[in-house]
């Protein structure tokens, strides 16, 4: 058996930015004018929702209560969705009331209650995981990442730590959508450290036991992008070649993934797949062509196209984040340091790269200023207490830097007597510095 690779220690632990859009009071109107046109199919659809099904027993509640958390097939009103739930929540009660030992109707009744009573829910869900539940450990989880991340001065009910912990333990019981958020996670650097090794085995992981609606041949290039990124020179071969079966078999992102995997090695090869793969794929083919196109990796230099490209991707975070970075130089469009920022805030909330590149840019450039300064922090707080490689030194050289959004002295004492616990030796100066004033 093999044994899964544990997250290095740590002492503790979005909703993540999104671009308004200016057209969406319109959108809004709109939508409202065309659901209040009479219909008789949707009258119709929504009279036989509302017809009552069998009475709630005994017999019947655990199979209602498993049942009504499926999604419905089809569109139903409000008033109809509202009684479904209140029928879910009574059918789950009522079967443990009658099988008070059952774990999986445990995670039920706690999934329905309200948030007014989530403690009562939590403490259920923490009963049922230490019977080996693996939903409830999973649901652990999902409340630290729906409830209580983001603001640093909310207690949280779960705790990063817990959740962290939570969602190793539910992909370990062999959850099949926990092995698919943890490979997410391992990758991404919130609520757990990063970690390539482990993203690799948790991704095998996924691919043998993929969860419900998941596509496998989507787990394949997730796998195949990771294996084909490690240093062992096997496990990079395999990956190749899982990629390269996937690229075949024309399945979404394997030519953007196998591309970045060739890039160095096979530049001209790289640019083709990406150009292939740019107009079923923009989100994500369109940054690594552009680079490209700069560079004049595997081809001419087109430095326009490059540009025009990347602004065409309007709803990419990707494209954001790198036409921020031109904007920075300067050379390609015009150089706009609070433009940078704001584009880089943006993609920040999927990559760690970029958020680490913003605290730095907020302490060299103390006038800008971010529209979410409370994330901001939260997340720097995060990577710092998870020892992400550079995140506490630059969280520390952002509140000591004279940006007004974050300059908080005494918290980056508290920091550095942090870092000079963990043997940091350059900041043993800043340290003294701190305790002399």
């Amino acid at each position: 058996m093999v044994t899964p690779p544990k997250f290095p220690a740590t002492d503790r632990l979005s909703p993540k930015v999104r671009a308004t859009v200016a057209a969406a009071a319109l959108f809004a109107a709109l939508v409202v004018a065309v659901l209040s046109l009479p219909s008789r199919r949707s009258d119709a659809a929504e009279s036989k929702s509302l017809e009552p099904g069998p009475p709630l027993t005994t017999e019947n509640a655990a199979e209602l209560c498993q049942k009504l958390f499926e999604d419905p097939k089809q569109y139903i009103g409000e008033d109809a969705l509202r009684r479904r739930w209140d029928l879910r929540a009574a059918s789950c009660r009522k079967a443990l009331d009658a099988d008070p030992s059952n774990t999986e109707l445990k995670v039920a009744v706690a999934r329905n209650l309200p948030y007014a009573r989530r403690e009562q829910a939590i403490a259920m869900l923490r009963e049922a995981a230490a019977q080996g539940n693996a939903e409830a450990w999973y649901q652990l989880y999902e409340h630290h990442k729906s409830w209580d991340r983001g603001d640093l001065h909310k207690v949280p009910l779960v705790t990063r730590n817990e959740a962290a912990e939570a969602l190793r333990k539910a992909a370990e019981l062999g959850h099949p959508l926990a092995t698919q958020v943890l490979v997410r996670r391992l990758e991404d650097g919130d609520i757990v450290r990063r970690d390539a090794v482990a993203a690799r085995y948790w991704a095998a992981r996924a691919v043998d036991n993929p969860a419900r609606d998941a596509s496998k041949p989507g787990l394949l290039v997730t796998l195949g992008r990771l294996l084909a990124a490690s240093d062992k020179p096997d496990e990079r071969a395999r990956g190749l070649d899982i990629l390269e079966r996937m690229a075949k078999a024309d399945v979404f992102g394997a030519r953007r993934e196998l591309a970045t995997a060739i890039r160095k090695d096979d530049p001209a090869r790289a640019r083709t797949l990406l150009e292939e793969a740019r107009r079923p794929d923009p989100g994500g083919a369109i940054v690594p062509l552009a680079e490209m196109l700069i560079a004049g990796e595997g081809g001419p230099a087109d430095p326009r196209r490059a540009v025009s490209l990347l602004k065409g991707a309007s709803d990419s975070w990707m494209a954001k984040g790198m036409l921020g970075r031109l904007a920075l130089d300067g050379k390609w469009v015009p150089r706009d340091i609070q433009e940078a920022v704001r584009l880089i805030e943006i993609s920040s909330g999927y990559d760690f790269d970029a958020r680490l590149q913003l605290l730095r840019l907020l302490a060299e450039h103390p006038e800008v200023r971010v529209s979410y300064p409370k994330r901001v922090l939260y997340d720097a707080a995060e990577a710092a207490e998870l020892d992400e490689p550079g995140a506490l030194k630059a969280l520390v050289e952002l509140k000591l830097s004279a940006n007004s959004q974050f300059h908080d002295r005494p918290g980056a004492c508290k920091l550095i007597e942090t870092a000079v616990s963990r043997g940091d030796r350059t900041m043993t100066q800043r340290l003294a510095d701190c305790r002399a004033k």
